[in-house]
């Protein structure tokens, strides 16, 4: 990541500074939660694909940086709700918004960075990048609704599961590289075949994230996460599948009753961990990282479209 957003670094500084300007100076909580939630940004991988795109499409404009802010607040809104509706108290090792204040803040502020992403699209007149900021907010709402659903009943299919992290990942990561296109002035077909790119990227990140959560060591994220919130991922639906009716009965009701019975996690955890669900879906992985690399040799070569190569290289 550092190699990569090297050849945007002015640009990651000045997406750093227009955000804090859209945080009135005047409104201590405000400025209070803001600080908080930016001064670890994290990888800013959302905002570095924006610009990379544009710049691949051969132009960074003025444009292309209200992009990258805009996927960052709608991104930054969609954490600090789900922290609320995970009920979760960390988020990138460092206490939640609702931890440190609480539910009703949460979610105001949220609500609060949205409505300024679409404030600012509208009075540049980015009617483009509202159109496709509305359509993938809402998209991320139905993603999370299905989720939600199926950790209800604790059942769920392949294409399910493929559907919901489309909705709920990928497809910011292809508005992502939309928005990029669109900023630099290229052709609809260009945009579209960017926003594919994105898409395949989006798939491949969230199946190595699910894939992490049952890995054999820890890399920076904990394990058991997503059993622990009943969220039946790829590797588990598959090991599942490979399964007698008899161990399928016993895994469900193991994470049906997970919350009463915790030391039921690490047997689940085994039970995926021996299964083919790992290289199931490391395979499956990896082929959404090839179409994307394949998707992305349509775009002429450049830094930046290298730089994209190498981070969906780095993502994988």
């Amino acid at each position: 990541m550092k190699e990569v957003q090297t050849l945007i670094a002015n640009e990651m500084l000045a997406l750093e500074a227009q955000i804090r300007t859209l945080i009135p100076k005047d409104d201590h909580l405000l400025q209070q939660v803001a600080h908080h939630t930016f001064q670890s940004p994290g990888k800013q991988l959302r905002p570095t694909l924006v610009l990379l795109a544009a710049g691949a499409c051969k132009n960074i404009t003025a444009k292309a940086l209200r992009g990258a802010v805009l996927v960052t607040l709608l991104h930054q809104a969609s954490l600090t709700h789900d922290d609320v509706v995970d009920e979760a108290t960390q988020r990138r090792g460092k206490p939640s918004i609702n931890a440190v204040w609480n539910n009703k803040i949460a979610v105001l502020f949220g609500d609060y960075l949205l409505a300024t992403g679409l404030q600012l699209a509208t009075q540049h007149q980015d009617y483009d990048f509202l159109a496709l900021i509305a359509e993938t907010a809402q998209a991320m709402s139905v993603g999370e609704l299905r989720q939600l659903a199926q950790t209800d009943t604790c059942d769920t299919t392949e294409s399910i599961y493929l559907d919901i992290i489309y909705k709920k990942t990928a497809h910011l990561f292809g508005t992502c590289l939309a928005a990029g296109a669109m900023a630099a002035g290229v052709s609809a077909a260009q945009v579209a075949n960017m926003r594919r790119v994105g898409e395949q990227i989006g798939m491949a990140f969230q199946l190595k994230d699910d894939w992490l959560d049952y890995g054999i060591e820890n890399l920076g994220k904990p394990l058991g996460m997503d059993l622990q919130g009943r969220k039946l991922t790829l590797p588990l639906i598959h090991a599942l599948q490979q399964a007698s009716a008899q161990q399928q009965r016993e895994i469900l009701n193991n994470l049906k009753n997970l919350q009463n019975h915790p030391q039921q996690q690490e047997a689940i955890l085994t039970f995926v961990r021996q299964s083919p669900g790992m290289d199931y879906t490391q395979k499956t992985m990896l082929r959404y990282q090839q179409k994307a690399l394949e998707l992305l040799s349509y775009t002429a070569t450049s830094p930046y479209q290298k730089a994209l190569l190498l981070l969906i290289q780095h993502i994988v």
